[in-house]
């Protein structure tokens, strides 16, 4: 179970490390580098997550008939590499081509996705109620770390101090962190070995329609609670994740270089955090501890919007990394305690959707936010109180559940 434990923490760890170059570098090589506007970028996300929104209960479906999930992963994981081979070598050696690439790009993160509906429900399989928040933090530090790793590896190569082939540039990036997400994810390829689940779908619940299984899922209130509350909080953090270098060189002109080194620290932080505040929520309770984090980054938000000084906004950014990671290990934690029996990866799957439509959502928010305001202060701080109130939403939606311990 142990070694189990590692190679899905370091499959995390690879997944991430992948993900941080491409958020952090292609939106800044597609934005800043070849002039496209913000929406290019954001529509890439939001075409992606509505693939996947359509297709992820149809799959997950399978999963929970069957209990097996390490095929599927490495079937997705391949593609998604693929992908973003092409990517990288499209942004590294063409100028004249940046349609096509967003277009691969699109595509890698749908398949980058998929691979979550089959390695999120392994949780269940790897942990008991008592330590699941605990190993879901071990993940989860995993993550933040790799992503860490995935700024210091890739920095040389977008700063221009080494170049593989092409200009130099930012598209350096993108190829070196791609061929490390497939070499960390062959442990999980070769030498997970998986357990068939017992709490697997009856044989009565392959004629379920999509629909059963989603009204299943959803007549329990606290998982629909929780999944509601999930969307919004993640439609507020992925969405400033996901334009926090292109926040920090508009609106503070921050080099590539402060830009990594600051994310390094705040992920750095976030994966301590992640492991610590995992522990404390499964012996203080997950949604008492989610409740606190949530109310701590309901007041950052507004502070990180009015507060002009990139040098008084460190530590404030820096606070926010030590919460940021235990959000996603303890309500990852919970909706494998929440689950029905028999539905774990459907109800895993819609924790993802949840997720990516906050992708679909959040973006066209803060999108909107500065098309009306300007891609100026006023824009960002529009969308940061934007975000503020999604948050505010996500813990009314957190009171409503009562969960037994």
């Amino acid at each position: 179970m142990k070694k189990n434990i590692t190679y899905w923490a370091l499959y995390d760890f690879a997944n991430s490390l992948v993900l941080m170059a491409f958020l952090f570098y292609f939106s800044q090589w597609l934005v800043i580098d070849q002039g496209h506007p913000v929406w290019w970028y954001n529509s890439a996300l939001i075409v992606s997550s509505a693939l996947f929104i359509l297709t992820a209960p149809i799959l997950s479906k399978r999963i929970d008939m069957t209990g097996r999930k390490i095929a599927g992963l490495r079937m997705w994981t391949v593609l998604s590499f693929i992908a973003f081979i092409l990517v990288s070598l499209i942004a590294t050696l063409s100028d004249s081509l940046d349609m096509f690439a967003t277009i691969l790009y699109t595509l890698a993160m749908y398949a980058y996705l998929v691979c979550f509906l089959y390695f999120t429900p392994m949780l269940n399989d790897l942990s008991t109620r008592e330590n699941r928040s605990y190993i879901s933090g071990i993940g989860q530090g995993a993550n933040s770390f790799g992503q860490v790793i995935g700024l210091i590896v890739t920095l040389p190569f977008a700063i221009g101090v080494i170049t593989l082939f092409g200009d130099p540039g930012r598209a350096q990036a993108l190829l070196p962190a791609t061929l490390l997400f497939g070499l960390f994810s062959l442990p999980m390829f070769f030498l997970y070995k998986e357990k068939l689940s017992t709490d697997t779908a009856s044989l009565e619940n392959t004629s379920t329609s999509l629909f059963a299984l989603f009204k299943k899922v959803f007549s329990y209130k606290p998982l629909a609670f929780l999944l509601l509350a999930y969307f919004l909080f993640s439609d507020a953090m992925l969405t400033f994740a996901n334009n926090f270098p292109l926040y920090l060189e508009t609106i503070h002109g921050v080099s590539d270089t402060v830009k990594s080194v600051l994310t390094m620290s705040i992920l750095g932080l976030a994966a301590i955090g992640a492991v610590i505040f995992g522990k404390i929520a499964s012996k203080k309770g997950e949604l008492k501890t989610l409740k606190g984090i949530l109310i701590g980054c309901c007041i950052i938000f507004p502070t990180v919007a009015f507060i002009p000084s990139f040098n008084l906004l460190v530590p404030v950014f820096l606070l926010a990394g030590i919460l940021f990671g235990p959000i996603w290990a303890i309500s990852r934690s919970l909706v494998g305690q929440l689950a029905p029996k028999g539905s774990v990866a459907s109800s895993y799957s819609y924790y993802v959707v949840a997720e990516r439509f906050a992708t679909f959502i959040g973006p066209a928010i803060w999108s909107i936010a500065l098309i009306v305001m300007g891609e100026g202060a006023r824009g960002y701080q529009t969308a940061f109180l934007a975000m503020t109130g999604i948050l505010i939403l996500s813990l009314f939606a957190l009171n409503r559940i009562k969960v037994e311990r």
